[in-house]
């Protein structure tokens, strides 16, 4: 009854229900039947994936294998074409980014902006070192709440970067920034 359902489902919907999965992060061990149906329909060739939906399925990947410790079920090409796509992701530069790194470097902090994460391919908006000490800072703009909530997105990305990452996160939500 599962797989017929699943039948139904095309690649943005598939996608859709596995993070929707990791955001919430719940038992992994339930989707295992989708990450199979998904491998599935892609090595026959009976599924379309659009980039948004790889990168989708990468935090998925993410999440199951990494974050729970489960064995990944994707093909390895399917794997590698949606890491690639979550990379490839190139996000602009915000002035309110700018902002805050300019305000680091001014009191004497080394920033490297848009750094990717080797670990998730995460791209953090900057690293900041002092006496050899880095730490990520993600400057969160609007888009990045609903109200003072943040977005699925945003929660599945500092969730997965706190745990998988290589350096403490630190978080500048707007309207703090804009206090100060």
């Amino acid at each position: 009854k599962v797989k017929t359902k699943l039948d139904e489902y095309k690649g943005q919907a598939t996608a859709n229900l596995l993070w929707s999965y990791a955001v919430m992060n719940t038992n992994p061990k339930a989707l295992a039947v989708v990450f199979f149906h998904l491998s599935d329909q892609y090595e026959r060739k009976k599924i379309i994936l659009p980039k948004e939906a790889m990168r989708q399925i990468h935090q998925a990947s993410l999440w199951f294998t990494i974050e729970h410790g489960q064995t990944s079920l994707l093909p390895k090409a399917l794997n590698k074409e949606c890491i690639i796509a979550f990379t490839s992701n190139q996000n602009t530069t915000s002035k309110l980014q700018k902002d805050v790194a300019e305000t680091f470097q001014s009191l004497g902090y080394d920033v490297n902006e848009e750094v990717i994460c080797r670990k998730t391919g995460y791209s953090i908006d900057a690293v900041v070192t002092f006496k050899n000490v880095e730490v990520a800072v993600e400057v969160d703009g609007p888009s990045h709440f609903i109200g003072y909530q943040p977005t699925g997105n945003t929660i599945l990305k500092h969730r997965q970067f706190r745990n998988l990452g290589d350096k403490p996160l630190v978080v500048v939500p707007y309207w703090e920034w804009n206090q100060i």
